[in-house]
């Protein structure tokens, strides 16, 4: 077999091997900009655990976490604080029927990314 045949055959083997590799990093994000929401469970009072009412208001509520070049973080992207969110000033109400999401959003191969709880939910009295 000529030597240049050799090559060629290695050289295909080795970029076979680099696009799996990056296709296994990169999977499922764009490498220039990806916008991702995908639903999530959360346990939370059902209407017949509390004082529900047909005019209960239903809110929404959110909590975002940021990165930098994946070297710096900060925020409290946590359920918690969503609900807290979303409650606002209501003292004793409690959220129920409660549907969460999360969403990120990251640009240029991560350089910044953003990643939040989103809670939807009607306010009722326990």
């Amino acid at each position: 077999m000529p030597a240049f045949t050799r090559r060629a055959r290695r050289f295909s083997g080795i970029l076979a091997t680099l696009f799996l590799a990056v296709a296994t990093i990169f999977g499922g994000c764009g490498l220039i900009y990806t916008d991702v929401r995908t639903p999530h469970a959360y346990r939370s009072a059902t209407p017949a655990d509390v004082k529900a009412a047909p005019s209960d208001e239903t809110v929404t509520g959110s909590a975002c976490a940021r990165a930098v070049l994946f070297l710096v973080a900060w925020g409290d992207a946590g359920y918690a604080a969503a609900i807290h969110d979303a409650l606002g000033e209501r003292a004793g109400a409690i959220l129920y029927d409660v549907r969460t999401d999360i969403q990120l959003k990251s640009y240029v191969l991560g350089a910044y990314t953003k990643a939040c709880t989103i809670v939807t939910g009607r306010i009722g009295r326990p």
